[in-house]
């Protein structure tokens, strides 16, 4: 992401820590998030030099005044006047991992082929807070590509335990 999209979000979060309003910035943005997925067209006329930046300001409090903070609303407004609606969903993604940082939780995507037992859950989820310190979230995901094992991303690390990770490797070793 770019530098940029990163300021937003660190000045964003900073205000939301400020405000003690952090879940209700959270809460706000899934929404907006939420309204640019569903609408993609209307992210993109936000981004589009072409259209006057009062315009397009003024059609973001007509969709979100009274729905979310006025600070969410103010947040929009400015990124699309500095020409950056586009780098919204990087902005958003930037302050949610933030706001995991600062509550010392953590989000694992855990990759399997099959789905796993509440067991295996709750081991993964031990080991995970052992190794990082940290409140573990699972977010389980069934991927049959994943073949057998476990491919986890965590803190922006891969750890890979796939066995389609390990066929690769080996590949890689015999065609040496």
């Amino acid at each position: 992401m770019a530098a940029t999209g990163n300021n937003y979000a660190e000045a964003l979060f900073m205000l939301a820590r400020e405000e003690n309003l952090i879940d209700e910035f959270y809460k706000d943005l899934k929404f907006v998030e939420d309204v640019f997925k569903d609408s993609p067209e209307y992210l993109q006329f936000l981004a589009t030099p072409s259209i006057p930046k009062s315009e397009r300001t003024t059609a973001l409090a007509a969709a979100f005044e009274g729905k979310v903070n006025t600070h969410i609303l103010s947040f929009l407004q400015l990124m699309c006047e500095q020409s950056k609606a586009e780098q919204f969903f990087e902005s958003a993604s930037e302050f949610y991992r933030l706001r995991e940082w600062a509550s010392g939780t953590a989000v694992a995507v855990v990759k399997t082929a099959v789905e796993l037992t509440d067991t295996q859950k709750t081991e993964l989820t031990k080991a995970l807070e052992k190794r990082t310190g940290k409140k573990i979230m699972l977010n389980c995901v069934i991927d049959s590509t994943v073949i057998g094992g476990i491919a986890v991303e965590l803190d922006g690390q891969l750890l890979d335990g796939s066995v389609k990770s390990n066929l690769k490797r080996a590949r890689e070793v015999i065609s040496v």
